[in-house]
């Protein structure tokens, strides 16, 4: 278990940081890594990459696989999370078993690292990027255009914003769960907008699954963790899964990990509904591979602040007149830093000890 006094080791400061402080940890591990470049630069034109470490024999016929990164700020705590998972396997604590491979995805998103947001340089949210083969990138909620208006304001700033009230009128009136599937699930139509999925696949996602496609071949189960913040209790866990799952499916799910397994539906938990998400999209891909597909995601604030600053950060992102360096700086991306990255060391040490605890029985379920 990490205590507080370690912290300082696994959350880094910025992007440039953490991803040394991976690179170093998988060296240390002797893992073969992989840096996959986008085109696009960070704050100090440096060059942006997505860092793969892989542990095992070749041509594993099982595989564990531990993403971050995908919504970028999010990356501080999966950086953390991967960092002390490579630490455990240098010092012996953890095993890869026989025949099978260990991938770990450090930031899917770095633009978004990077610069401190939580979508790419598409303006696109990762995880409504990846819609299975054949399916446009078009549409949104039938009701999306009932909030448009309040999500996506066209001014940056105002006096008689009136956030609070309106958030509570909009609960009011669609009721929460509506309202909560109606904002995150995912929308193809308005750039600018907030979970915009974008207009087709983008580069980083590209490069991922090009990745995945050379590494894949021999696997015949996979566990795939996708690493998450901004949903559910402050500091707790929620194991989310398809809910498209049959009963039988689900039970077992629940009885290999616990019952913080929950399903994607806006009525049973706390997440929804989405479209175009990483590990169902990605899946869709390799359909001879036994898939089990968890997103953690761990609780920091209360639904309606993540949702003021998500709106806060994408309103000056498209509407002010701030330079693009300077927003790097600004209050709302700071905050939306502190939305999926708690300062508090409890949190911290509670996301580390059960970020270690899924990966522990992952491997056991393998």
């Amino acid at each position: 278990m990490v205590t507080k006094d370690e912290l300082w080791r696994y959350f880094s400061p910025d992007y440039v940081i953490a991803r040394q402080r991976f690179l170093d940890a998988a060296e240390q591990a002797g893992a073969k890594v992989t840096s996959i470049p986008i085109s696009v630069r960070g704050p100090s034109d440096e060059i942006l990459t997505i860092d793969v470490a892989y542990i095992g024999v070749e041509n594993p016929s099982r595989m564990l696989i531990h993403t971050s990164g995908v919504h970028g700020v999010e990356g501080f705590p999966g950086s953390a999370n991967q960092i002390r998972l490579l630490e455990r396997l240098s010092a012996g604590e953890l095993q890869v078993p026989d025949d099978t491979g260990l991938v770990v995805a450090h930031s899917i998103n770095p633009y978004g690292f990077a610069w401190l947001r939580r979508v790419n340089e598409d303006n696109a949210d990762l995880n409504r990027n990846f819609l299975p083969p054949g399916e446009p990138y078009a549409g949104e909620p039938d009701r999306y255009h009932e909030l448009d208006g309040f999500l996506n304001p066209r001014t940056y700033k105002s006096p008689l914003d009136m956030f609070t009230l309106r958030a509570a009128w909009v609960m009011l009136k669609m009721g929460f769960n509506v309202a909560k599937q109606t904002i995150a699930e995912g929308q193809f139509e308005r750039p600018k907008s907030m979970n915009y999925g974008g207009h087709q696949m983008s580069e980083g996602p590209k490069l991922w699954l090009e990745y995945l496609t050379d590494v894949l071949p021999s696997v015949k189960r996979a566990v795939w963790i996708d690493f998450h913040t901004g949903l559910g209790p402050f500091g707790e866990d929620s194991l989310l899964v398809s809910n498209e799952l049959g009963e039988e499916s689900f039970s077992s799910l629940t009885t290999r990990y616990g019952s913080r397994i929950q399903p994607l539906d806006p009525d049973a938990g706390v997440a929804y509904r989405i479209r175009g998400g990483m590990l169902e999209g990605l899946a869709a891909r390799f359909t001879d591979i036994d898939w089990t597909l968890i997103t953690q995601e761990f609780g920091t604030y209360k639904p309606v602040k993540v949702i003021k600053t998500l709106r806060a950060e994408n309103r000056m992102t498209q509407w002010s007149n701030i330079g693009k360096r300077e927003r790097l700086h600004s209050t709302e991306r700071l905050m939306l830093v502190e939305i999926f990255s708690p300062k508090s060391d409890k949190w911290r040490v509670m996301i580390m000890d059960r970020g270690q605890a899924l990966i522990d029985d992952a491997l056991a379920d393998l």
